[in-house]
């Protein structure tokens, strides 16, 4: 008995499958320019990124090391030399999380020294960029207390509500309406001053500033009652 070799598979998906790869072959053998140019984008991309990545990384350690020695001028009482220093940190890293806290420490010492317009015109340029969206509320915050300082309490009172809104925190939330509450009584305006503190007392986040809600109602009251 004689052996026979087995014929090739002549069945329609065989032959199909072969010719699937033939064609891919073909392609790859055409279009291996491409390809390869395609690679290597996307591996310049890819390195690209990680460079950016890096240099954000090195930029705010960088940031927080100067901001460092800022503040340690600022602990020894120097600080005529402390703002020369936050002001060089903001200058230069203004894109970074320390960047925005030496400029927020800035807008602190020219309340101290009864420039309000300056620190309030300074926090106004932080706010709403990317790099200060974690401190929006206590950036607002302290933008109300400079116009407290100016004297324009109805504007500081608005300042602490939007601090409010934007906040996170529930105790921070409670805080910040608490000061717009007290800014509207010392404006005048008792019926913005009662809506706030009555939506204090009546709200479950805010319980750590309702006993001053209650007393803040009760000489809203007793205003009142003198007229």
């Amino acid at each position: 008995m004689t052996g026979t070799r087995p014929e090739a598979d002549t069945t329609p998906d065989a032959s199909s499958a072969a010719d699937r790869a033939q064609t891919f072959l073909d392609w790859t053998r055409v279009n291996s320019r491409a390809l390869t140019v395609g690679a290597v984008v996307v591996l310049v991309a890819a390195a690209g990124y990680w460079f950016y990545l890096r240099s954000q990384e090195i930029q705010s350690a960088n940031a927080e090391k100067a901001l460092m020695n800022a503040k340690q001028s600022m602990g020894a009482g120097n600080l005529s030399l402390a703002q020369s220093d936050l002001q060089k940190v903001y200058s230069r890293y203004g894109s970074t999380t320390a960047g925005v806290e030496a400029a927020m420490l800035i807008a602190q010492i020219d309340y101290d020294a009864k420039k309000a317009q300056d620190g309030i015109s300074l926090l106004e340029k932080l706010s709403g960029s990317s790099a200060a969206s974690k401190m929006e509320s206590t950036i607002r915050g302290l933008e109300g207390d400079g116009y407290m300082q100016l004297g324009k309490a109805v504007e500081a009172a608005k300042r602490y509500e939007s601090a409010a809104d934007v906040s996170t925190h529930e105790n921070e939330r409670a805080y910040q309406r608490s000061k717009a509450g007290r800014a509207y009584q010392i404006a005048g305006d008792t019926a913005k001053a009662r809506k706030v503190w009555t939506s204090m007392l009546n709200d479950p986040t805010a319980q750590s500033m309702a006993p001053e809600a209650r007393v803040r109602l009760g000489e809203l009251t007793a205003q009142v009652a003198k007229r």
